[in-house]
């Protein structure tokens, strides 16, 4: 990295939602996707979210942006990340940033729910810039707030003062007459202050439902880099790690940033 370029400090999370497989229509069209059904029509959303992420980091000369999101779909390996990044590098970057850009535009390939969405990122951003970063802005559902910022920042330790959101949600999802979702999104948010780091089996299950292919979603893969890391994590009897709760994280102080 040139002297001249400033250390990146702001993580720009996009939350992925599906898989792009490619087509003429760059993502354009909802048959070139790989969604569930209750997502049909959301698709020109998620695109909106890629174009949230891109001015995000194009607004900020120190933001990195991280897609995010793992292989959940049995059709294919691709990754909702990489599916995501490809469509934003087709479409030209929606001209938003310039193509000299793209080193600044990671994929995060393990996230299966949304509290690794950002734990995850957190945690490739330190891999690849050997520093925590000092910001995060997240872009995701409108409806996801809550979960993703007071759930999972704040279960994670990262401080909320140096959150922000970027909520955008399909036209008419919340119109206060849709009892279902707003019902699902009270649920989401219980299951998560019950559980705020899905160690148990409601959330767990929720995640290998999404995992297709037995991706790992071990916290850290080497010994070295979790010691030199600085995180503090504790075990389960089957050698899954978690975070501890109750004790300060290296990226709640960013002292080396």
């Amino acid at each position: 990295m040139s002297s001249k370029t400033p250390k990146p400090e702001h993580l720009v999370i996009v939350c992925c939602h599906g898989v792009w497989v490619g087509g003429p229509a760059r993502g354009h069209d909802e048959n070139e996707w790989l969604i569930a059904n209750f997502q049909k029509g959301e698709t020109p959303t998620f695109i909106e979210h890629i174009k949230a992420g891109l001015r995000v980091m194009a607004e900020d000369d120190r933001a990195e942006l991280f897609f995010s999101g793992g292989p959940t779909r049995p059709e294919t390996r691709i990754t909702e990340s990489q599916s995501y990044a490809k469509l934003a590098r087709d479409n030209d970057w929606f001209g938003i940033v310039p193509a000299t850009a793209a080193g600044r535009i990671h994929v995060e390939l393990k996230a299966l729910d949304s509290y690794y969405n950002v734990l995850f990122s957190v945690l490739d951003f330190w891999d690849v810039f050997e520093g925590w970063p000092r910001k995060i802005t997240i872009v995701s559902h409108a409806f996801k707030r809550e979960r993703l910022v007071d759930c999972h920042c704040a279960a994670i330790g990262f401080p909320l003062d140096r959150v922000d959101f970027v909520g955008i949600d399909p036209p008419g999802m919340i119109d206060g007459t849709n009892e279902a979702v707003i019902k699902g999104i009270t649920e989401a948010i219980a299951q998560w202050e019950e559980d705020p780091h899905g160690r148990g089996e409601l959330l767990a299950e929720k995640r290998r439902k999404r995992n297709p292919w037995g991706i790992s979603q071990t916290i850290f893969w080497d010994e070295g880099r979790l010691s030199r890391s600085g995180v503090r994590l504790g075990f389960h009897e089957t050698g899954e790690a978690y975070l501890l709760d109750g004790h300060p994280q290296p990226w709640s102080r960013c002292h080396n940033l």
